[in-house]
């Protein structure tokens, strides 16, 4: 009987347009391969990213995600890790970094100063699985 009930569940939930509450996931970790970023200007300097992959996670559709940039110096000058995302898919997501001053503006930042200042980005992703 139980089996049947669930079943019930399922289908009501499905026919509703909502997902049973569990096939909602979260997913997190690090990045830190860092590349050139897809706004840099003519010297390639401008801007880093990273890539996310997320097929691990089993989404279904593009999850929620947050991020936030942890490092070692530098950090607190950039711009981009909670809004930078761009083409976020169920599959992945690239997050754009700019370095930012109040006194000078952007200030070029290419991949191997990110690494050197040990920059990583920690996101959570968080959506449906099934």
């Amino acid at each position: 009987m139980k089996t049947v009930a669930v079943f019930c569940v399922l289908v009501a939930a499905t026919l509703a347009g909502e997902r049973p509450s569990n096939c909602y996931k979260t997913c997190s970790g690090r990045a830190k391969n860092w590349m050139i970023g897809d706004h840099t200007g003519w010297d390639d300097l401008g801007m880093v990213k990273v890539a996310v992959d997320l097929t691990g996670c089993g989404f279904t559709s593009a999850p929620i995600v947050h991020a936030m940039l942890n490092g070692d110096a530098h950090n607190i000058q950039t711009k981009g890790a909670a809004s930078g995302i761009r083409g976020l898919t169920k599959a992945g997501f690239r997050l754009n970094i700019y370095k930012s001053d109040p006194r000078r503006g952007v200030q070029p930042i290419f991949a191997g100063m990110a690494k050197s200042y040990k920059w990583e980005i920690l996101w959570t992703a968080s959506g449906y699985g099934c």
